[in-house]
């Protein structure tokens, strides 16, 4: 875990901009955003238009882990929004008074990518449990790492008793994120991951195979947003929150693989 003086450093990258944004008085302002790693495609979309539609403010976006991102709030890192890429990391930060009013905002599915050329020759989940094959998950927390779990919960209807743990037992190695376990895939250091559907960007397509799971075995991911009850500049926060939860918001989020929330 990391200690007090990795929370500090944080503090100070996030606290300096905002003493020289705030010496500047006018319309504008800055907000520190803590977003899951699988959003920042979709975000930083957000984060260009926001900042054009808003003369002077500045929107910081700290990309991580979801579990990563709770504790460092939990610790005292200086964020204003949390949007983690699920509903129960969500509940806990409401439930310890860290945030106020979530709301979900966007879905996904999960899919299975492979090296391109597919060296393990995977073509369905039940290849995943194939002695040999390396796979390459998220850390333990993370949510990408439950949803797939719950994926190999499910196929046990499929593929018999014990399947999940077969697969379990294939892990090389534990990522930081999303993000991290598919670039070891494209890299052809392992030879599948789980990712959500969003992840596949055209880039990484062009580097990898996409094994689709089947709908009746696959989960929904529900991704909520929530302004922090530390938040420093809670108006400019809740305009965020909006944003992300408006129309406008809602054609970035589809444009980058994700379904609406509702």
């Amino acid at each position: 875990m990391r200690g007090p003086g990795y929370v500090l450093a944080l503090s100070a990258l996030f606290l300096v901009p905002a003493m020289v944004a705030g010496c500047g008085g006018g319309s504008g302002g800055s907000i520190n955003v803590f977003a899951a790693a699988s959003l920042i495609e979709a975000f930083e979309d957000m984060q260009e238009v926001f900042e054009e539609e808003n003369a002077g403010v500045e929107v910081r976006i700290n990309f991580a882990g979801s579990s990563t991102l709770l504790t460092q709030i939990r610790q005292g890192a200086p964020a204003d929004v949390f949007a983690p890429a699920d509903e129960e990391k969500m509940k806990l930060a409401l439930r310890e008074g860290l945030v106020r009013d979530p709301r979900p905002f966007a879905k996904g599915e999960l899919a299975v990518i492979v090296p391109e050329g597919n060296p393990a020759g995977i073509e369905n989940l039940g290849d995943l449990a194939d002695e040999g094959v390396t796979l390459v998950l998220a850390e333990e927390g993370v949510p990408v790492a439950e949803y797939a779990e719950k994926v190999l919960e499910n196929a046990e209807a499929e593929y018999g008793e014990g399947f999940a743990g077969r697969v379990l037992d294939n892990i090389s190695s534990r990522e930081v994120d999303v993000k991290a376990a598919a670039n070891r895939v494209s890299l052809n250091e392992a030879d599948a991951t789980f990712v959500y559907e969003s992840d596949i960007t055209p880039d990484l397509e062009r580097r990898v195979e996409v094994i689709e799971i089947p709908p009746e075995l696959n989960v929904v991911a529900t991704y909520p947003i929530a302004v922090t009850t530390a938040a420093q500049n809670e108006e400019l926060a809740r305009r965020w929150v909006e944003f992300v939860l408006s129309e406008e918001g809602r054609r970035i989020l589809e444009s980058r693989g994700f379904a609406p929330a509702g």
